[in-house]
């Protein structure tokens, strides 16, 4: 099994207790900036187990989901939907086959060549056809804010960081037009649920709270940091980014 494969089957095992995975709101809000419609073909990237894919198929004519473990979409129910396992970056589809392209807290795994996905999502967009990305970021751009955000985060996994407007840039830069974001905000997000259901050890999950714990006055303000008898309870600031491809002019 790859590092990747083992990793996704770790996170898989406890996934759906994860709170923000299926916060009702947060998906409401997707859906309401994909602007999705009865006649769409939605490609749902990362779909994992299923969450976002689920909340989107009543609004559309179908969805296809794609991700690159077994794991994770062992643990989904699909009825209705599509899956294919495969990474994004490959080519699987044609090009201008779906309306809507969703994509929620993916991005920061794509290590290499970010610039790639965006341009395999534009092909595969219908003209006029919108991409959806939804992202955790840190929640401010003040250089201290995200460099903490980062810094805790490399405890737990290999990732990108992503500043407020940094998705947005990425769209612009690979032809996306008419790119908007709305902000989503999950107050009292639990910490303590969050680390016990990723999938780390229990060493990491200890210093991650350490960290929060001994975080700078700044840190726990901007985050509304506030501690429980077992908990650390945060703001977390999601950002949800469309664009749409150009309508080609015949």
């Amino acid at each position: 099994m790859s590092k990747s494969q083992d990793f996704w089957k770790i996170r898989s095992a406890n996934y759906d207790k994860l709170f923000w995975t299926k916060d009702l709101s947060y998906l409401d809000t997707i859906i309401e900036k994909a602007n999705f419609i009865k006649e769409d073909l939605v490609l749902d990237v990362g779909c994992g187990t299923g969450a976002v894919t689920k909340a989107i198929k009543p609004n559309v004519k179908h969805v296809i989901g794609i991700d690159i473990s077994d794991a994770m979409l062992s643990k989904g129910e699909w009825e209705g939907t599509s899956l294919v396992k495969c990474d994004i970056s490959e080519h699987v589809f044609c090009d201008n086959l779906f309306d809507k392209i969703t994509a929620r807290m993916v991005f920061h795994h794509i290590l290499d060549n970010l610039d790639r996905v965006f341009i395999q999502c534009y092909d595969l967009l219908r003209d006029n056809g919108r991409l959806i990305v939804a992202e955790g970021v840190p929640p401010s751009d003040d250089d201290e804010i995200v460099d903490w955000f980062t810094e805790m985060f490399k405890l737990k996994e290999e990732r990108r960081t992503f500043t407020s407007q940094e998705i947005a840039f990425y769209m612009k830069k690979n032809g996306f037009e008419d790119v908007e974001q709305v902000e989503y905000l999950m107050d009292d997000f639990s910490v303590k649920n969050w680390l016990e259901n990723s999938g780390l050890e229990k060493d990491k999950q200890d210093k991650i709270m350490d960290m929060h714990v001994n975080a700078s006055k700044n840190v726990k303000e901007v985050y509304q940091m506030r501690f429980t008898d077992d908990d650390c309870l945060i703001r977390i600031r999601n950002i949800i980014t469309v664009g749409n491809k150009k309508r080609e002019i015949c």
